[in-house]
């Protein structure tokens, strides 16, 4: 009986500590095709909460995780070339990291191409973030992306 309610108190806290857990940084994902033959952009764009930093592409490793593409899926396709920034990201020196990052602030687009080998085909993938502002940062977070073109 013991171990039933402290499991049960672990789940009732879990829950809590989720409910409590910010997001200052939402995402919408959007795949354009482009023109020449079976060309396709996947287009993040991010809306950042005042306040809050959304860490950049090209940064050096050892300090904040950078926003990242990661493909999981890739049924007859390819991608091709490295992320872009779209929204041209600042650079600061971190005190926290103690260390030159790239961010942005409110807003941020992000893109990666894709080939298309064959029809149908499927994309599947997560962006993986980190955000701060002056008093805290966010853990490591993936959000998911899945694209099928016809």
């Amino acid at each position: 009986m013991k171990k039933l309610l402290f499991a049960l108190g672990f789940v009732v806290l879990a829950a809590f500590a989720q409910a409590q857990m910010i997001e200052p940084v939402k995402w919408e994902f959007e795949l354009k095709p482009l023109k020449g033959a079976n060309q396709y952009e996947i287009v993040a764009t991010a809306s950042i909460d005042m306040g809050f930093k959304l860490y950049g592409v090209n940064m050096a490793d050892g300090g904040p995780v950078k926003t990242s593409f990661n493909f999981e899926t890739m049924e007859n396709c390819k991608k091709f070339g490295k992320p872009v920034e779209v929204t041209p990201s600042k650079k600061m020196h971190d005190k926290l990291f103690d260390m030159e990052v790239t961010y942005f602030k409110d807003k941020a687009t992000i893109s990666h191409k894709v080939w298309v080998t064959e029809k149908p085909a499927k994309i599947s993938g997560y962006i993986q973030w980190m955000s701060c502002n002056d008093e805290m940062c966010t853990p490591p977070t993936d959000e998911e992306f899945e694209f099928v073109i016809e």
